[in-house]
């Protein structure tokens, strides 16, 4: 018995690339970012691990004075909020993922765009969401902080 020839119209069966390999991570980032984004977000819920996973949740450097009770919260940086920085930055690359995924390569599918009109839809479509984040963002700050009518305080 030799080598069974190969048929017309049958697909190569790819491998798996091996797991610690760069091809492995950059094909499964959105898994391992979620998952790890869920170990954080559920070591909230013990409270044994709650002290851990709030450093990765919560801003740490609260300058608040505590003898006004009227006072806003304030809050200052500080070596602490990098754990916090790493973790919604996690969170956003998952977010991101699954929006590409699920949302912008299903309507471009239903667009019959050409591969490179395809990748342009996919690069615009995908950021436009953070851009109108940002926006609303600023536009909430520029309310609370009372700037919209006194930008020169600004600077």
């Amino acid at each position: 018995m030799g080598k069974s020839a190969k048929r017309p119209g049958q697909t190569k069966t790819e491998k798996d690339p091996p797991i610690f390999s760069q091809e492995y991570l950059l094909q499964n980032q959105a898994d391992l970012v979620s998952s790890l984004c869920l170990i954080i977000m559920s070591g909230l819920l013990f409270k044994a691990t709650r002290a851990l996973s709030a450093k990765f949740c919560m801003v740490q450097h609260n300058t608040t004075n505590l003898t006004d009770p009227d006072e806003k919260p304030m809050y200052s940086t500080g070596r602490a909020d990098i754990c916090m920085t790493l973790f919604y930055s996690l969170l956003f690359i998952a977010i991101h993922a699954v929006e590409n995924e699920y949302f912008w390569e299903k309507i471009g599918r239903r667009l019959h765009l050409s591969k490179t009109r395809m990748s342009e839809f996919m690069d615009q479509g995908s950021t436009m969401p953070f851009h109108i984040a940002i926006v609303v963002g600023a536009g909430y700050v520029f309310i609370q902080e009372d700037l919209v009518y006194n930008l020169s305080s600004i600077w």
